[in-house]
């Protein structure tokens, strides 16, 4: 028999187009058409030299296939890493996913022969089995091009992932596997049951890698966001301490400075030194005033002017530490933009309240250098501290709008940033 008219080499073809379903928008390799011709080509050959496996009845048999699809499966999975750049968990979702879409085409195509339309068909000198399956094939691969990979596409899935669902869906695939052809062995391997129950199987892997995944990492993110919103809390309460001590302070030494009989000159010099540790933000909002006074002291240092217009009271229907955390992340995140600013007059972070009947409108503004990297309509972190918590500061301010009926909205305007975010009254 023609090595390229092995089975197994046609099985190969069909996991590597199935995987492309879920690899295609991740990010490819320098030379990656080269390298994906080489992969392919690696791929293929394997399958044609790989010893054949009997498809007879037996025990060993079957074993023996298993570990011949579980080989050829390992095969394709390091020829894509050498296509695509993904961790290694990203990779084997999407390769784990590609795969039990293969085994469901395989399913259908087999109850087409077996009890449809595509009975008896052949073509060329292929069996009826490759034949159905070249017309069958892309059509499933299609449909699910156009369903669960624009999901995983849109979601994201291929960046990340958790190798624990990935063993929990190849294991299913596999028990799979392994139980159709203990049917095959019984004699009712051609049965359209087992047929279901593969398809069935298959989608319920997928469902594990696409839809589980996704509910766990939405967990785990709502659970780092909450646990910022605790360190919010204690940095308030830690900044308000700090705030109140230093203008006790800054009081005593006014009235101490009032008893010393220092000449004119150098009693204003150090008024003038210590003035900035007592001024207060001002603004009808506790937790406004306390951020605004806090960072004013800090970014005075660096060449920053944080400077804000609006009324403070009109932020009062919202909890003391949503105030906090949503103008925190705000500040922080123009802060480490302004940061990257040469110019010193455009070292500056406007804040801006505006009351609109029940919607008070909240905008900031700053200036930016370099490119600014989106995703989702929102703005990427440039930050290389923190590990661990990128990206969450602009989530946090999002649920916090959400959770007062409002939104958050980014937009550009040359090297301007501006941040809008609306909020309900209740």
């Amino acid at each position: 028999m023609n090595p390229l008219l092995k089975p197994l080499v046609y099985f190969m073809l069909e996991v590597i187009l199935a995987e492309a379903i879920f690899l295609y928008p991740a990010e490819k390799r320098n030379g990656f058409p080269l390298r994906y011709i080489a992969a392919c080509m690696v791929c293929l050959v394997s399958a044609a030299v790989y010893p054949a496996a009997s498809f007879a009845p037996g025990g060993l048999e079957i074993v023996k296939q298993l570990i011949q699809f579980l080989v050829m499966f390992a095969i394709s999975v390091a020829c894509m890493g050498f296509c695509f750049k993904l961790p290694i968990t990203a990779l084997v979702s999407s390769c784990v996913a590609g795969y039990a879409v293969e085994h469901i085409a395989f399913h259908v195509s087999k109850i087409a022969r077996n009890y449809g339309f595509m009975r008896g068909i052949q073509f060329w000198r292929l069996s009826t089995r490759i034949s159905s399956e070249i017309v069958l094939f892309p059509l499933i691969y299609l449909v699910f091009l156009s369903t669960v990979g624009y999901y995983a596409a849109q979601q994201q899935c291929y960046k990340k992932a958790d190798m624990r669902f990935n063993l929990t869906s190849l294991v299913i695939i596999y028990l799979c596997i392994g139980l159709t052809r203990a049917a095959q062995y019984f004699g009712d391997g051609e049965s359209i049951t087992v047929s279901l129950y593969a398809i069935s199987s298959c989608l319920m892997a997928l469902t594990v890698q696409m839809v589980l995944s996704k509910a766990v990492e939405l967990k785990a993110e709502k659970d780092s966001i909450s646990l910022l919103w605790q360190e919010d809390r204690k940095q308030y309460e830690l900044s308000k301490k700090t705030i109140d001590t230093i203008n006790i302070k800054y009081h005593d030494l006014k009235h101490t400075l009032r008893g010393m009989n220092l000449p004119e000159e150098e009693a204003k010099a150090i008024k003038d030194a210590v003035r900035v540790y007592g001024s207060r933000v001002e603004t009808g909002s506790e937790a406004l005033d306390v951020l605004l006074t806090e960072n004013a002291l800090r970014l005075n240092e660096e060449g920053i002017l944080l400077t804000y217009t609006g009324n403070g009271e009109n932020l009062n229907f919202m909890s003391t530490m949503d105030i906090y955390s949503l103008f925190g992340n705000a500040v922080e995140n123009a802060v480490e933009a302004v940061r990257q600013v040469k110019d010193p007059e455009k070292r500056v972070i406007d804040i801006v309240t505006e009351r609109m009947g029940d919607m008070l409108n909240v905008t900031v503004t700053n200036f930016f250098d370099g490119t600014l990297r989106m995703e989702d309509g929102l703005p990427l972190t440039r930050k290389t501290e923190e590990e661990g918590f990128h990206g969450f500061g602009i989530k946090s301010m999002k649920l916090i709008a959400q959770k007062y009926g409002g939104s958050l909205e980014v937009s550009t305007k040359g090297d301007l940033f501006v941040l809008t975010i609306y909020l309900m009254k209740p």
